[in-house]
């Protein structure tokens, strides 16, 4: 998997209390910051300065953000799919009932596309943002 395509899932399904996710900018890869109990392997040592020095925690979309996102997708849609798309995102619990509607309007590989291709233009700034941190 592309480091671009494993951050792009961190970002949008990595979102856990107990793990976290970070990345070695000085190997690029991707590692899981979680309890030894829930993996087996030791966590990561963040006092141990040579380890800790090429981590960055690799960050998640927000449910405000994300709920911008599902904004964006409906506002790009045809007008018929639109106003189904913006009634689900302004009544209860908009999350569930936007994933129902996607299926049932049947335009979930759309939706799919433009959630990775947001996800992935997010992770290229972020890219950009640490390696500049460490280049400085």
């Amino acid at each position: 998997m592309k480091l671009l395509d494993e951050l792009a899932d961190v970002f949008l399904y990595g979102n856990d209390e107990e793990m976290s996710y970070v990345l070695n900018r000085r190997t690029g890869e991707v590692l899981l910051d979680a309890p030894e109990a829930l993996t087996g392997e030791p966590e990561i040592d963040w006092d141990d300065e040579e380890v800790a020095v090429d981590l960055v925690m690799i960050p998640s979309v927000s449910s405000s953000e994300m709920y911008d996102v599902m904004i964006n997708f409906a506002k790009k849609q045809p007008d018929s799919i639109k106003v189904h798309l913006i009634n689900v995102l302004n009544g209860n619990k908009p999350f569930r009932f936007f994933k129902e509607k996607i299926n049932e309007l049947g335009i979930e590989k759309h939706w799919y596309e433009f959630e990775q291709n947001y996800a992935k233009s997010r992770m290229t700034e972020w890219l950009e943002e640490v390696t500049t941190i460490e280049d400085n």
